[in-house]
Formats: C-alpha cells, structure tokens, sequence
C-alpha cells in the first residue's frame, strides 16, 4: 500500500488545479461561501437566514449547516477564501486516504489491487464533481466527510460501530438533510437503536442552535428552516420555490429534477438554466408524480437489496470481520447514491459523495474475474459523469446534456453497479496479474 500512497496526493493536486482551471474559466459564478458567511453572520445576531427572495442567493440548508462557518467569519475577509480551501482539501485528503487504503487492502477471495486503474476510474466517475466543489467553494464535503466516517465505522465489527455510524450520518443529515436515508441500512438489518440514534442525533444537532443562538423573534431556526424551504415540497415532486428553485433548473440532477425537465414543460423560464428543449413529454402533474414515486420507490428497493446481499455476504463469508470491511463499504456507498437521487436538489456538486461507491465497484471490477455487466454499468457511469465538462462540449451543448440528466443516469448506473457487485459471486482475478 505504502507504495501507492503518493497517488492520493497526486491525484487531489490534479484535482484541485482542474477545480481552480474551471473556476477561472468560469468567474461569472456566484460563490456559495458568501452565502454560508452571511447565514452564520446572521445567525450569531438572531437575524432571519432564510429570505428567500429577498437574496440573490438565499441560504436554504438546515440551520446547524451555518454552524460551522461561525470561526471561518472571525478571519479577516481576505483570508476567509483560502482557509475554506484549506478545509475542503483537508478533508479531502482524509476521505481519498481512506478510500486509498481500503482499496489496497488484500482480499483472500481476490486478485490483487490494481490502483493506478481503480482511481483512474474513480477520477472519470466523480473527478468532476469533487471539482465542482471547490469551483463553487460549496460545504458538500462538510457533508461527505462524516459520511465517509460513518461508511468506515459501519465497516467494523465492534458493537458500538453502528452507534457511532449512525451518529457521523447524523452530523450529515444536519447540514443538508438527505443523509436520513442511512436511516433504511439499519431498519433493514433490524437494528432500530441504532436507527433511533440517528433520529435523536440528528434532532439534537438540529435544535442545538436554538440554544447557542436563539433567534430575536423567540422562533425556532427549525421552524423556520421547515416554513421557508420544506413546507412547499410534496412526496415525488421537486425543489420549487420562487427565488430559490426552478423545478426545471438544469443544474438540479436529483431523480424527481431530470423526471421533472423530460416528462412536462417549463412553466416559467427566469434563468439561464431552463431550457424549454429538453421536453420529451409533457405529462399531467399527477401522472408526473406518479412516475417520480414510482422510481423513487424503485431506488429505496435497490438500497434495501444492496443491504440484503451484503449482510448474506458476510454471514456467509469464513472471515466476518474481513468481509464485512468489503461489503459493508459497497451497502453504504449504495446509500450515497441514493442520497443524491432522492434529494429535491441535487447539484453537482453533491455528488462528490460518489468517491465511495465508484471505488467499491471499480474494485469488484479489476480484482474479479470478467464481469460484462459490471463492466459495461461501471462504463457507463464514468461516460456519463465526465460527458458533464463544458469545456469538452461547449455551454451550449453541456447545459444541453446536464438537461438531459448526464449524472442523474451516471448515479443510476453506479447504483445498478453497486448491485450487480454485490450480488455478483465472489470470484478471485488472475492472480499472476500485476499489482496497478
């Protein structure tokens, strides 16, 4: 492993100097930390953070997500870009570490780790959303971060992990909501402390700045959090509010976005991001929610089967310890994607979360013998996600693509992958193969 260990670096260097290339390129853009600032200025004062409409760039999250920014505002304004930087990269660097060492870790039912390959492939399925987020200086790695704790404590075998699983997922769930989902990995392995642990994290954190910093109109930030942003959204619709969300906006890749901009029209075209070609139908509401649910439900069900086949297994497996460190990497990465999918709004940005699961199924990949399935989704995805860089296709044609729901279809595939890999009989590669 210490052999390779220069790549992660490497890589997150290329990484970084592409985010800083495409945010050059792109200096029109808006930042997301000033918006960040202004919520955490705003709430150490017991302002109002959530005025939708009244910002050009409202702040939308659950209000423990300003909690973090609250040192960042102590720092001089020069400097508050830069040490954002500093913080992404570093964390950063942890989730690639440990993704790193996971991937070269020996595998008694497989070939050996082929690194160079594996990141290669997880570069062209997530590369660009990783540099999505430091273009836009947005939070999702605060969100991938814990996430990435959680997939590692989920992995171990102790009887406090899933306790403290659940908790890293908690933190999560408390900046950007969604990673209540983890709440299914442990209804479905039947463990409902666990996932009553999360529930009473994630309420605690939720409430904590009610205390910290109570609001001058004696309101809860919760409570305004819900009126604002979430009062609005109904089961198998999209992100929609005035000043916030188009439900047509092409940078919203979640599900119930890219059903939404293919299956009806555009009823108000107010930005640059809402084409009216994209149509492919233009189904009734209810016929329109209905399709969403419907595949919505589907994705709930893939989850609910990537967590059966992992837990089969290994209970099967003669080493449980090790092959839950394997399997249990790729149910959790199942729910990433997920994530993402079942969001109201997800830009690209969310999607960094994809590290985990593209390096679960690129690992099944090279250290098995040929699987074309695998191949063929793993494939796919990659095609999809790096089909998503304007400077290959133009803005045009890239918001064309990004329309048609380029990473929407990427994360589907991955998804299908993480499936197909887990179900997949654990057969070893060649093991006169070379290392990567």
């Amino acid at each position: 492993m210490q052999r390779h260990l220069w790549l992660v670096p490497f890589l997150l260097a290329v990484a970084v100097a592409g985010a800083w290339w495409f945010g050059i390129r792109n200096a029109d853009k808006s930042p997301e930390l000033p918006v960040y600032l202004r919520g955490a200025e705003r709430m150490a004062a017991g302002e109002e953070i959530y005025r939708r409409g009244t910002d050009d760039k409202p702040f939308t999250y659950p209000p423990f997500a300003a909690v973090p920014m609250l040192p960042l505002r102590a720092l001089p304004a020069k400097w508050q870009a830069p040490a954002w930087f500093l913080v992404g990269y570093a964390l950063l660097l942890a989730i690639a570490a440990y993704v790193h060492r996971w991937a070269a870790t020996a595998w008694p039912d497989a070939g050996p780790p082929r690194i160079w390959w594996l990141w290669l492939a997880v570069v062209l399925i997530a590369g660009r959303h990783v540099s999505s987020v430091f273009e836009n200086q947005s939070n999702d790695l605060l969100i991938a971060a814990p996430l990435a704790l959680g997939g590692a404590l989920w992995c171990r075998r102790r009887r406090s992990m899933p306790y403290l699983a659940a908790a890293a997922a908690a933190l999560a769930a408390a900046i950007k909501a969604t990673p209540l989902l983890f709440v299914e990995v442990f209804v479905v392995r039947r463990l409902w402390w666990a996932a009553g642990a999360l529930a009473l994290a994630f309420a605690v954190l939720s409430l904590l700045p009610d205390l910290c910093f109570p609001r001058l109109d004696h309101r809860s930030w919760v409570g305004a959090w819900y009126d604002v942003n979430l009062r609005g959204l109904s089961a198998g619709g999209t992100a929609d509010a005035a000043g916030a969300w188009n439900p047509h906006s092409v940078l919203n890749q979640s599900l119930s976005g890219t059903l939404t901009r293919l299956l009806s029209a555009p009823r108000v075209v107010d930005t640059d991001f809402v084409r009216t070609d994209l149509a492919l139908l233009d189904l009734p509401p209810w016929l329109l929610r209905a399709v969403v649910l419907l595949m919505q439900a589907a994705v709930v069900a893939a989850v609910a089967c990537c967590v059966l086949r992992a837990r089969a297994s290994i209970d099967g497996a003669a080493d449980a310890d090790l092959a839950r460190r394997r399997f249990a990497f790729g149910e959790w990465g199942a729910v990433l994607c997920a994530m993402v999918l079942l969001s109201p709004q997800s830009s690209k940005s969310h999607f960094c979360v994809l590290l985990l699961p593209a390096a679960f199924c690129a690992d099944r990949l090279l250290r098995g013998r040929r699987d074309w399935p695998l191949l063929a989704l793993v494939a796919g995805s990659a095609l999809l996600a790096s089909g998503t860089t304007k400077d290959l296709l133009g803005q045009k044609a890239g918001n064309f693509v990004l329309g048609l729901g380029s990473v929407t279809w990427s994360t589907v595939l991955l998804l299908s992958a993480s499936l197909r890999a887990l179900a997949a009989a654990v057969a070893p590669a060649d093991k006169g193969r070379a290392h990567g």
